[in-house]
């Protein structure tokens, strides 16, 4: 199983806990009790409130793209550029060529990172410095595209966007929603963690408030949206320290919230509780795979939930497969796909990264899964237009609903190309 090389950070994080500049919890401190992480639709009070918990997903709280109050974005918000059918002339075919990576670790194929560029450069035009969950989901992608291509433009408009004190919307204060911009800034730490560096941790005091006053994961993160909006950024805040207590509340918090929104009939999330709790949503499932993914991107190979996350990838995997359209796109509703029969590219990025992810780190299927997230790309490539725009996203929503050919989303852009930077690494 290939995993990152996390060494230099955590012999650096040796040093990280005497300085004056971000005072860090006692490296490698006791971890807090952790749920046993057991699967079932458990009863438990609080969560339809939300109380003490996040925003509220893509329906309420900083969601939407005025970053206030829930107002939701028209459903091409965010973006500009001429809309265009699927398929049109300047979508870029597959193709079997492939260039070295940058670091030489693998060959990647030069049309996905064609591809990439293309979708990226297009985003990039309208990025703003918006923080909220549309666009930290988006700015997750950059740092993809930039891990593939170390191409200095996106790592420079990571840090605009990060702003000098590279704090997340609401400070300390920020919960759910508002710290998915985190991982992104954690992750700009991790590529060079040197002293000077540590104010990309800053949003560091956000995560240490859970870690000193835990709230129940189905209180705090009642939304399935939210195991991607927040894990993620505790897996790499603890990598970043070597405090094992980052994962330690992580786990404590994710399992409560999986027990109590996972379907083991349907190996798949509910959306919430609160009236929706029956609903199987493309876009919140993919929320939920690709946190997986990126929670074990960092989660330490001893952590003794590793197991359960890889189950997560692979339960998940498994109920997808046959949802897939012969497109290679999944559709919005995944318990009917006639429901909304066109296809949804935000949910099939998050899909293909997924699964894709799960190949190349060993723990999918190579001959059953790798065309099923191929597919799944091709699909997603077909819905780029001559200027590189990705269409077919669902707007802003909390359940499944239609696509247009010229709606897109920052988010989507961020899933099509962390899903591009996995699927870019297969071979024949």
């Amino acid at each position: 199983m290939k995993e990152r090389t996390f060494a230099p950070a955590y012999l650096l994080a040796l040093g990280l806990c005497g300085l004056a500049a971000l005072t860090l919890p006692a490296c490698g401190g006791s971890s807090s009790p952790m749920s046993s992480g057991s699967g079932g639709n458990m009863p438990g009070s609080g969560g339809s409130t939300g109380s003490g918990g996040g925003s509220g997903g893509e329906t309420s709280g900083t969601g939407g793209d005025m970053g206030s109050g829930g107002t939701l974005p028209p459903a091409d918000a965010g973006s500009g550029g001429a809309s265009a059918d699927a398929g049109s002339d300047g979508s870029v075919e597959a193709a079997p060529d492939a260039v070295a990576n940058p670091d030489g670790s693998a060959a990647f194929n030069s049309t996905v990172m064609a591809t990439m560029r293309k979708v990226a450069d297009w985003q990039l035009m309208s990025a703003g410095t918006m923080k909220d969950w549309i666009h930290g989901a988006m700015w997750t992608g950059f740092m993809a595209i930039y891990d593939v291509t170390k191409d200095m433009k996106y790592l420079t408009a990571i840090e605009n966007w990060a702003g000098a004190g590279w704090a997340l919307n609401g400070g300390a204060g920020a919960r759910g929603d508002d710290q998915c911009a985190a991982q992104t800034f954690f992750e700009a730490y991790l590529l060079d963690p040197v002293p000077a560096n540590m104010v990309r941790l800053s949003a560091k005091s956000s995560f240490d408030q859970l870690v000193a006053n835990t709230p129940a994961g189905r209180t705090a993160w009642w939304w399935e949206d939210a195991l991607f909006m927040v894990p993620p950024g505790f897996a790499r805040l603890g990598a970043a320290t070597g405090d094992k207590q980052y994962f330690a509340t992580m786990n404590q918090m994710y399992w409560d919230s999986y027990a109590f929104l996972w379907s083991p009939q349907d190996n798949l999330m509910f959306r919430d509780h609160q009236g929706n709790d029956r609903t199987q949503w493309a876009r919140g499932n993919g929320w939920v795979i690709a946190g997986a993914a990126r929670v074990l991107e960092y989660l330490p190979m001893d952590d003794p939930k590793r197991p359960n996350f890889v189950k997560v990838v692979t339960d998940m995997a498994g109920a997808l497969k046959p949802k897939q359209g012969t497109d290679g796109c999944w559709r919005s509703d995944l318990r009917n796909a006639n429901a909304f029969p066109n296809p949804e590219t935000s949910g099939t990025a998050f899909f293909t990264f997924g699964i894709a992810w799960g190949v190349n780190n060993g723990i999918l299927d190579k001959a059953m899964y790798q065309p099923v997230a191929q597919k799944g790309w091709d699909c997603l490539v077909s819905h780029v237009d001559a200027s590189g725009k990705l269409g077919y996203v669902q707007a802003v929503g909390g359940a499944p609903g239609p696509a247009n050919p010229g709606d897109t989303q920052p988010y989507a852009i961020g899933g099509m190309l962390l899903a591009g930077k996995e699927v870019g690494k297969f071979t024949p």
